[in-house]
């Protein structure tokens, strides 16, 4: 009965320091939604495609969330608090934007500054991202908030709120319809340069045509020439049909 009540809690404790580890792998934006002031372990969630803030509802808690605003060049600092070492307590990140402010319409961020994949310690990384080309932020009472859910390279994360000012907003704007005509202005010079292609293929072709049609002409002309009789006999036999009928008038 010992041994077995030994075994027993050999398996119980072997099953606690399992559930500790991965209980363990914890990060998440140091500001994050639905959390007021520092984040604990227990505010961590697990983001998804069906929950991109994890258990956190962004309709009844984007407005009352500390925001982040957002730079004039549309990039976004903020921190990654992870809560044990390790590649499970990565501060790594990937983000997704909905500039909604609902939760229901992300879309990729580029993230140019990422935390450490695998941490030696217990600390706090900056990750700087950038807002998409274009984004409006319009979520929120005042119409200017954008929700971004951050998910760790280990799985872990939780969504965090961004402002966005007006200018910010028109400075977004701008630079998406600066690309739109760039882009616009390299299709129509394709055009161009494909309908004069065109029109040198066809010109080409028209050119073919009419110097084929002088090379038969050329030949047509060669074929007359060569149906006339030989001038120098004709010179010969002129001179003989005119004595003859001088002797003729003779006799």
């Amino acid at each position: 009965m010992m041994f077995t009540s030994g075994k027993s809690v050999l398996a119980c404790a072997s099953l606690f320091l399992a559930l500790a580890a991965q209980t363990s792998a914890h990060a998440m934006p140091s500001i994050a939604l639905g959390v007021s002031g520092a984040p604990t372990r227990n505010d961590v969630q697990r983001p998804s495609t069906a929950q991109p803030c994890g258990t956190i509802d962004p309709a009844t808690t984007l407005d009352t969330s500390t925001a982040i605003p957002a730079a004039a060049d549309g990039s976004v600092t903020m921190n990654v608090q992870n809560f044990n070492a390790g590649a499970d307590g990565s501060t790594s990140v990937s983000v997704q934007i909905d500039q909604t402010g609902t939760g229901k319409s992300f879309v990729a961020g580029t993230v140019t500054t990422n935390g450490n994949p695998a941490p030696t310690a217990v600390e706090t990384d900056k990750v700087v991202f950038n807002l998409p080309a274009g984004t409006k932020c319009t979520g929120g009472t005042a119409g200017n908030l954008c929700l971004v859910s951050v998910k760790t390279t280990a799985g872990f994360g939780a969504c965090t709120v961004v402002s966005q000012s007006a200018a910010v907003a028109a400075t977004s704007a701008t630079a998406a319809a600066t690309t739109v005509a760039a882009t616009g202005a390299t299709t129509t010079a394709a055009a161009v340069t494909g309908a004069k292609a065109g029109k040198g293929k066809k010109a080409g072709k028209k050119g073919a045509k009419a110097a084929k049609a002088q090379a038969a002409k050329a030949k047509a002309a060669q074929a007359a020439i060569a149906k006339v009789p030989d001038n120098k006999k004709v010179g010969t036999r002129a001179p003989r049909a005119l004595r003859r009928e001088l002797f003729a008038d003779l006799d």
